[in-house]
């Protein structure tokens, strides 16, 4: 699938990267997002029967993709945004893996960042966790950094349909994660140690022209989906717990309704109090910091004392925030914070 919007600089090269594939079975769906710079024309001009092209008003990438979803025939589905290329055996690696491999759903593997100008850089393994294999939904949950971009997945088509899965429209920053942790949450995945694909980094992509408060906002729906599937109960402590951190301090504080409301999820609940209690202290920290509307910090370190009416920390913080609350916030505001990974 290949969604595209004002990607005329750059779809040329991304097509003739699948016509250039060793394997040939395949279908290239390209979904024209609106574009207003030639995109749809320059598509239109390759006339290789197994490209189609199809055009729609500009919904954004995750609705791109799901119109994609719903042409795609294949029994597997790749993903090769209009800007990025595959290497010539692409599709011939993760065809034959998923051949070989039946107990697999799904498969990985390693890439190579290039330039605007197509000057590689690094591969993208340099900047990822892993690999993994297997059942890999905690690692996916923990951060984004298991695959990084999706041009270099493959999963089977069989699966995708048979969990209804789709990408969120909702999302702007991050619906590729959101769709591969829900993927994960039911499916396998192998991995080939193998650079097949080239991500281009440049300043127009979304993931770089988006703004960080829309972007933070985006991301914490992810994360708030990913706490809401039922799979999330049965990873371990410390990545439920720092997927609450990740959402509750770095993503959400200037949000303390929102914060709120999900220190009353029963996933919160689930978890140890001595990370309840962690988690509470360092959202009002980080509220008071923000200038968070007093109410919530000291609701919040009240929460947090009630859970652990011992904790060195809390009650330190306690102390000299009934002190001073301005002493308080710049002596948070010196300090980095706590993040247990």
């Amino acid at each position: 699938m290949m969604p595209a919007y004002n990607a005329a600089k750059y779809i040329g090269q991304a097509i003739e990267s699948v016509l250039a594939q060793t394997y040939p079975h395949w279908e290239l769906i390209i979904v024209n997002d609106g574009s207003t710079d030639g995109t749809g024309e320059a598509a239109a001009a390759y006339t290789d029967p197994r490209i189609r092209l199809y055009h729609q008003p500009n919904g954004g990438e995750s609705a791109a993709r799901n119109h994609a979803l719903a042409r795609s025939r294949g029994e597997w589905i790749a993903f090769l945004d209009a800007d990025d290329c595959f290497l010539p055996d692409h599709l011939a690696c993760v065809t034959a893996y998923l051949q070989h491999h039946p107990e697999r759903d799904a498969v990985y593997t390693d890439g190579i960042y290039i330039d605007p100008q197509g000057n590689r850089l690094e591969p993208l393994s340099n900047r990822r966790r892993g690999p993994f294999e297997g059942n890999i939904f905690e690692q996916v949950v923990r951060a984004s950094d298991v695959f990084g971009p999706p041009i270099c997945v493959a999963l089977r088509h069989h699966q995708v349909r048979a969990a209804r899965l789709e990408f969120d429209t909702r999302i702007v920053i991050g619906p590729d994660w959101d769709f591969l942790t829900r993927f994960a949450e039911k499916y396998t995945f192998g991995y080939i140690n193998a650079a097949t694909c080239l991500y281009r980094l440049h300043p127009t992509s979304i993931s770089v022209a988006t703004n960080q408060e829309r972007r933070r906002m985006y991301l914490a729906l992810c994360r708030e989906k990913a706490i809401r599937l039922p799979g999330f109960a049965s990873c371990s402590e410390a990545v439920r717990a720092y997927a609450f951190y990740d959402l509750l301090v770095n993503l959400l504080t200037g949000h303390p309704e929102r914060q709120q409301s999900v220190t009353e999820w029963e996933q919160f609940a689930a978890l140890p109090r001595r990370e309840q209690a962690r988690l509470l202290r360092l959202m009002a920290g980080s509220a008071l910091v923000a200038g968070v509307e007093p109410a919530f910090p000291r609701q919040w370190f009240k929460r947090a004392l009630a859970l652990r009416p011992t904790d060195p920390r809390t009650l330190l913080l306690v102390g000299v925030y009934h002190l001073s609350p301005a002493l308080c916030r710049r002596m948070l505001a010196k300090r980095r914070p706590e993040v247990r990974v």
